[in-house]
């Protein structure tokens, strides 16, 4: 704008400075005075007195003349200035009309009804935008020496505050309020640059909208960002915040909003600092505006074809990358078409972040089957990790790529493939070392492993110890050749910086909230994506800005294909082995009682038990939980076992035999329900015979090995004796703590013969349970030799006996009967020792303690539970042992 000129009025003239005339007052004194001497005649001398009235008059005439011209002169100057000060504010309201047309602001530009022919027009690169309203700088010029004119004419007030938003604009201050009026920039500077020419990234729903939206999203807290076509940089930045330091550096331009009203506080050029009357626009109204424009850009024919997203995009539609390095694979379109991500050169590793039913899983199927027909199986493994179903990645099972699916329904399963990582991590190392190469390029036997995690939350909610395995997988992957893609609902606080520092590569489909949107790409913008837009997210690669893709969905042709497309590749190496099967044959485990799982090692182990070595065992387990069949096959490891009997008085017999043994295995079946049917003084004393086998048998050799349902208080001591133990399935996790076993080891879905050995995981055999016939306590009989005395609490069920009473003891011959009850027996002292000499004592019906008495001994006598017809006797070598008594028959 070429500046104006105006004439200052001309100040009214100051009066020339009034003299007295003094000589004209004077000569006619003289004249007089000369007069009156030459003529005498005192009339001359009034001559004298017409000098000083004709000066009066003339000072009096002169002052009234002054004083006319001084009031015309100051009627004219007033009426000058007016002139002037008219002549200023209509070259004011010109130079206002003038920036309005050149620079309308957004509210006159949403009023814009009809062609526009004034859009679009801007050329240069300087893009002009009307900040506001307030005071500016005028070119207005004012020619004279009037002080206060230059300064009204210098200051264009109520004018439109124009920078240029090629210097980055940032408005700080209440968050509503800073991103309406940034809106009301980016609404400008939208209508001054063409979309044939420039490209805007949108960081506001309404944005993307605009015909120069092409697939490109803002940073956090950009409003929009402006560039040159076929240039990566934007050339204007628009942003909101709270704060001014959270404002991006490329804002050279700031304008604060506080309680006092709004100011420029940074501008380069300081003159253009100072207060400024702002003009917010809604996010309803820029968004009515935008799509208005974009439709009359669309009739223009200024929208370049790619510049909208299609609403699907088909896999089958994507080419297939052919050679080169890396992992490269295409996923999607952009704006610009087809979108082409690369785990190795952007990564190593992914994080996606996306709300339920944005699209997730089907961009994490397709992701893999991209890869999957760019690569071969032997550049190429992928395990896949489901924790919210175990049904997302059932299409991609039979892919010859894949090494495994990891699923939540099945802990157990999970907890060891996902232990098995750490090993291959180990194994991938020695390659690398026994190759002596860098990384995994230098190796051709190594394939890349992807390890694709849908929901990564539960997983570690499910498994929080894996958080450190995935550290250290994220940390090592890159050279070792393994890739993380993370998927999960909510990244932000569950996807640690640990993590995040490795994953260079970021997409998120639409989540819930900024937060999250933030954590993931670095910009809210998938936050505000439409529901209905499934499988459109912002991409966020390492090497450039952030951008809107439509991911591609894959169908069953598009799973077949990947699955025939490698016939030729073989079966690649799986990183762990399968589960131990719920079987095992004895010719599968020779030498051993069963299959240790070894995850850590990626192997499966031999279970072997040596008593010698390991000492006696004690195998654990509820019903049905194959402790019988366990218990077989550890007895099968034994030279010599001996299976203790389960009926009480014969488990007594045996029991005695072994105490004297040597070299040999007491294998005792159910001893929790063996020791429960013992009667309560014979039960400790079983207890304690058991503890000094288990203390001192192993010095001969003699050993034990026990099954139990579950740890009772009789065999809590026993258990303490007991080296080794062998877990199975228990009824509570409480029993399974109790027996020894880890809480978070516990699982109540063992199969019979599954458990713990030395902390792995164990299937036992599927042995034969010991098939021996069960063995008959030891009873004798009396051979009539001689003559009978029994002790009883039933004397009246002896017929034909002599009471002790009158019986003479002294005189007693084969075939005498003599009975008494017990009190008769100890009354008469010496009695009982006196007729062990000539007759043999039974004790019918009778209780231990009655037997201690009588005998004077503490030893117990051999238990008759369950027996008929059975006492005990008092034979003569000094014991007690089990005879065949019937009363009636005596």
């Amino acid at each position: 704008m070429s500046s104006q000129h105006i004439a200052a009025p001309r100040p009214p003239e100051s009066a020339p400075p009034f003299r007295f005339p003094v000589v004209a007052c004077v000569a006619p004194v003289v004249v007089a005075v000369l007069l009156w001497a030459v003529t005498n005649s005192p009339y001359t001398l009034l001559f004298a007195v017409l000098g000083p009235v004709t000066a009066l008059a003339s000072v009096a005439d002169a002052r009234l003349g002054t004083r006319r011209a001084r009031r015309r002169d100051r009627a004219r100057f007033e009426r000058d200035s007016l002139a002037a000060a008219a002549a200023i504010e209509a070259a004011h309201a010109e130079e206002r009309a003038t920036l309005a047309e050149r620079t309308p602001s957004a509210a006159a530009l949403l009023a814009v009804t009809g062609v526009d022919p004034w859009r679009w027009t801007a050329q240069g690169p300087a893009v002009p935008i009307a900040l506001g309203t307030g005071a500016a700088h005028s070119d207005l010029r004012v020619d004279g020496a009037d002080d206060e004119l230059h300064r009204r004419a210098s200051v264009l007030s109520d004018a439109p505050v124009v920078v240029d938003a090629a210097l980055g604009i940032g408005v700080c201050g209440p968050q509503a309020l800073a991103a309406a009026v940034a809106r009301s920039v980016a609404v400008q500077v939208a209508w001054t640059l063409s979309p044939a020419t420039h490209w805007c990234a949108p960081g506001e729903p309404w944005a993307a909208a605009l015909p120069h939206a092409a697939g490109r999203v803002a940073r956090e807290g950009v409003i929009a960002e402006f560039g040159r076509a076929g240039e990566p940089g934007p050339i204007v930045t628009i942003a909101a915040a709270r704060q001014e330091a959270s404002l991006p550096p490329e804002c050279r331009v700031v304008v604060s909003i506080g309680s006092g009203g709004a100011a420029i506080v940074h501008h380069p050029d300081r003159s253009r600092r100072g207060a400024v009357r702002l003009g917010p626009v809604s996010a309803e109204s820029a968004h009515q505006w935008a799509m208005t424009i974009a439709a009359e850009a669309a009739r223009a024919g200024l929208i370049p074809p790619a510049a909208s997203l299609p609403d699907t995009v088909p896999l089958a539609g994507l080419a297939v990358p052919r050679g080169g390095a890396g992992l490269a694979c295409a996923v999607g379109v952009d704006a610009s078409g087809p979108v082409t991500i690369d785990l190795v050169a952007q990564g190593p590793h992914a994080v996606v972040g996306g709300t339920t039913g944005s699209g997730k899983s089907e961009l994490l199927v397709s992701w893999v089957l991209a890869m999957a027909l760019a690569w071969p199986p032997e550049k190429l493994t992928v395990l896949l990790i489901d924790f919210k179903g175990g049904s997302a990645f059932g299409p991609l099972e039979h892919l010859p790529h894949t090494v495994g699916i990891v699923t939540d329904l099945d802990e157990s399963r999970a907890a060891r493939a996902l232990a098995s990582l750490s090993a291959e991590l180990r194994h991938r190392e020695r390659v690398l070392a026994d190759a002596r190469a860098r990384d995994i390029d230098d190796v051709d036997s190594l394939p890349r492993l992807v390890i694709v995690v849908d929901e990564f939350a539960a997983m570690l909610a499910d498994q929080p110890g894996l958080h450190a395995l995935f550290v250290d997988i994220a940390s090592r992957g890159r050279s070792l050749g393994v890739h993380l893609v993370l998927c999960t609902q909510r990244p932000a606080g569950v996807v640690r910086d640990a993590v995040l520092a490795n994953a260079d590569l970021r997409v998120s489909l639409r989540v819930n909230n900024r937060a999250d949107s933030s954590a993931v790409v670095g910009t809210d913008a998938a936050a505000h994506l439409s529901p209905a837009a499934r499988g459109r997210g912002v991409l966020a690669p390492p090497d450039s800005e952030p951008r809107l893709v439509q991911f591609a969905l894959s169908s069953d042709a598009d799973v077949q294909r990947a699955a025939s497309r490698w016939p030729d590749s073989p079966t690649p190496r799986r990183p762990w082995c399968e589960p131990l099967p719920a079987v095992v044959a004895v010719a599968d485990a020779p030498g051993g009682f069963g299959l240790t799982d070894l995850p850590h090692e990626q192997r499966r182990g031999l279970a072997t038990w040596s008593p010698a070595r390991d000492g006696s065992v004690l195998v654990l387990g509820a019903a049905r939980s194959g402790a019988s069949t366990a218990l077989a096959a550890l007895a099968a490891l034994s030279p010599v076992a001996h299976w203790l009997p389960r009926g009480v008085p014969a488990a007594w017999d045996a029991l005695a035999e072994v105490e004297g043994a040597r070299d040999t295995v007491l294998v005792i079946d159910d001893a929790d329900s063996l020791l429960a049917r013992f009667p309560p003084e014979y039960r400790s004393a079983v207890v304690e015979r058991l503890a000094a086998l288990l203390r001192d048998g192993p010095s001969r050799g003699v050993y034990l090995a026990l099954s139990a349902q579950r740890l009772t208080a009789d065999l809590v001591p026993l258990a303490a004796l007991t080296p080794a133990r062998l877990l199975l399935r228990h009824a509570s996790k409480q029993d399974w703590v109790l027996a020894g076993g880890e809480g978070a080891a516990f699982s109540p879905a063992l199969p019979p013969g599954g458990g713990l050995w030395r902390g792995d995981s164990v299937q036992v055999v599927a042995a034969a349970p010991y098939g021996h016939a069960e063995r008959a306590p030891i009873v004798e009989r009396l051979d009539g030799s001689r003559a009978v005395a029994v002790v009883t609490t039933r004397p009246g069920a002896v017929p034909g006996a002599v009471p002790l009473a009158v019986a003479d003891l002294t005189a007693l011959r084969p075939g005498h009967l003599v009975v008494g009850d017990v009190e008769e027996w100890q009354s008469r002292w010496g009695a009982i020792a006196a007729v062990r000499q000539v007759a043999d004592v039974v004790l019918d019906a009778c209780t231990p303690a009655d037997v201690r008495t009588l005998t004077r001994s503490r030893e117990l006598p051999p238990p008759l539970t369950g027996l008929a017809g059975v006492a005990w006797w008092l034979d003569p070598r000094g014991g007690v042992s089990r005879v065949r008594f019937d009363p009636a028959g005596a």
